[in-house]
């Protein structure tokens, strides 16, 4: 529910910047925040360190029954190798992510950056320190001057 206002905030951002890209910017922009911050093999650690993120900050129940479920079941497993439920899991992940301060700020920090013509996202891929700067400042900004293009 959270993750769709976002979502709808981010296309909105791209609507203001001239774009016009919209959905297509925010996917790219959340296929991007998945490389940098989740976890590439999905361990019985990794499932049950999302778990305790979830219930610390607060959003253990927006999740769904089904997203919960699926959890708590695969915390059971030593190592998932299934590439439809790393999928799964990954994009649950995701929107858990994205209700922590750091994931908000990449995620900005990527859709500015997709803006700026002299940035490419490829090379500041690399650089993860000046995407988490970038999405701060940018949260920190007042929202009547949030626009940037």
């Amino acid at each position: 529910m959270f993750g769709d206002i976002m979502a709808v905030i981010a296309a909105c951002l791209a609507e203001l910047a001239g774009k016009g890209l919209g959905r297509q910017v925010v996917e790219r922009a959340k296929g991007l925040l998945a490389k940098l911050i989740l976890p590439r093999e999905v361990t019985k650690q990794v499932v049950e360190r999302y778990i305790r993120k979830a219930m610390q900050i607060h959003i253990w129940h927006r999740l769904g029954r089904e997203e919960r479920a699926l959890l708590i079941v695969v915390r059971r497993l030593p190592l998932v190798r299934s590439p439809v439920l790393r999928s799964v899991l990954h994009r649950i992940f995701l929107e858990i992510e994205m209700f922590t301060v750091r994931g908000k700020a990449l995620f900005y920090g990527i859709i500015i950056s997709m803006q700026s013509y002299m940035h490419r996202v490829s090379e500041e891929h690399k650089n993860v320190s000046h995407l988490l700067a970038t999405g701060i400042s940018y949260l920190n900004n007042p929202p009547m001057y949030r626009i940037y293009g």
